[in-house]
């Protein structure tokens, strides 16, 4: 009698949606390690202006995000070291109406509203083994931000 046991890695299935948004499946799986368990959550913020969204993957963090609407202008902000205390960050062009500071393991961004005052404000913190600590590993993060931050947007009424 032979036993043959192999080891492997497993992907957790993709979810549909994050953070009660589309996901687009390949810049959310860029993020998420291997492991058997995929779990979210979402816990709105007391004023309904935002939200707090979490995934983990075999109960280690991997990816949280902070979304919150304003009804004001930004207040003025230098681009260029709102990121400094984090891994190859800087300022970068964002698909979308806004600013943005994103590096390697931590994205803040502000997204201007169709309405001439208002916005939204966003800090995305990735950890785990898929962080990229390289120049050019923010690449990753700022693709998932360049999808994710238009849903969460429109579905905050901010944008059509």
């Amino acid at each position: 009698m032979a036993l043959v046991a192999g080891c492997g890695t497993a992907r957790p299935g993709i979810p549909a949606d994050f953070c009660h948004v589309p996901a687009d499946s390949s810049a959310l799986s860029a993020l998420v390690p291997d492991g058997d368990s995929l779990e979210q959550k979402y816990t709105p913020f007391a004023s309904r202006r935002g939200a707090q969204c979490d995934l983990s993957v075999d109960g280690r963090d991997v990816l949280s995000v902070a979304v919150r609407r304003w009804d004001r202008a930004p207040d003025p902000t230098d681009w260029d070291t709102v990121g400094a205390p984090y891994r190859h960050a800087a300022q970068r062009k964002v698909a979308f109406p806004g600013h943005a500071s994103i590096g390697s393991d931590r994205a803040v961004v502000e997204a201007a509203c169709d309405t001439g005052t208002g916005y939204m404000s966003f800090v995305v913190d990735f950890w785990g083994d898929r962080v990229e600590d390289t120049p050019e590993g923010y690449r990753k993060l700022q693709r998932f931000v360049d999808v994710f931050v238009p849903e969460q947007t429109k579905k905050f009424g901010c944008t059509e």
